[in-house]
């Protein structure tokens, strides 16, 4: 029996939604990758980011989240349920939703400690919770939606769960560098060297998952004796120069000419721009195998 298409492709992040409501997907990754950094850094005792407090990154992540909370009122008609809330047209949350909620009682407490001058262990509890609570609502979002697809297609996306997680890191680290640029001044410092090489790491890593979960595609194109592979179409060449090629000359040029602050303003929206449009089709194309799958 056939997978229903209104409920598969209609699921969380199954169906291939319209343009804005993948970007405010992608925003709300991103917000999240931006609070593990953030939880990370304070566990391990950096209570300050560069050289000013770590309000501003933990409130730009905090909007990123709600961006995607507030993609439910971008739903095509029979709609997801966007980032965290219900498909059904209940007001109540799901579980995303609540993880999502859960996320912003460490965020309160951080802001409200400032830079930690005689909280340090309650500033490492919520780092750590912070950090916690969103890989727990990362791998969730990514397990919810392979879960709402067929057999056939769960094993397709098996490595969507790890892509996402560092899709996060990634995508967040560049959030992190444009505030850091922000409040550092327009010139990097010395030590973002090891920084640029972080990323620069992550962004290899990121490109071989992506190209792994395109690979799983593959075989259900090439079942069929007289079929050939698809090349490459150009809006996935289109998405992978945008989402690393001109992030990663940024951070190559920061490092050896300076201007930190434009290169991480040119980054981050090229980053988000790519990703979107690399999500969209990989979507229709995810969707387009469900006559494969039994």
């Amino acid at each position: 029996m056939l997978p229903s298409r209104e409920h598969d492709l209609y699921a969380p992040d199954a169906l291939p939604p319209g343009y804005v409501e993948i970007l405010l997907r992608v925003l709300a990754i991103s917000g999240y990758g931006l609070w593990v950094w953030l939880g990370m850094g304070v566990a391990l005792g950096m209570n300050q980011i560069g050289d000013g407090p770590m309000q501003m990154p933990l409130m730009l992540g905090t909007a990123l989240v709600g961006a995607g909370l507030g993609s439910r009122g971008q739903r095509v008609a029979g709609g997801s349920d966007g980032y965290g809330t219900s498909p059904s047209g209940r007001r109540w949350p799901t579980r995303a939703g609540w993880m999502a909620l859960t996320c912003l009682g460490p965020v309160l407490l951080l802001i409200l400690l400032g830079d930690g001058h005689g909280h340090a262990l309650v500033m490492r509890l919520a780092g750590a919770l912070l950090m916690l609570c969103s890989l727990v609502s990362l791998v969730q979002s990514a397990c919810r939606f392979r879960n709402q697809l067929s057999p056939d297609l769960q094993r397709l996306s098996s490595s969507l769960p790890v892509s996402r997680l560092v899709t996060a890191w990634y995508g967040g680290g560049l959030w992190l560098w444009l505030c850091f640029m922000l409040q550092s001044g327009p010139e990097p410092e010395h030590g973002a060297y090891p920084w640029v090489l972080l990323l620069l790491a992550l962004a290899l890593l990121l490109g071989l998952l992506e190209g792994m979960r395109w690979q799983s595609l593959e075989p259900a194109h090439a079942g069929d004796h007289d079929s050939i592979l698809h090349p490459v179409s150009p809006l996935r060449m289109f998405a992978a120069l945008l989402v690393y090629v001109l992030p990663c000359a940024a951070l190559l040029l920061t490092e050896r000419f300076g201007g930190g602050l434009l290169a991480a303003a040119v980054a981050v929206p090229s980053c988000l721009l790519g990703k979107m449009v690399e999500q969209h089709v990989y979507q229709t194309a995810l969707c387009d195998e469900l006559p494969l799958a039994g």
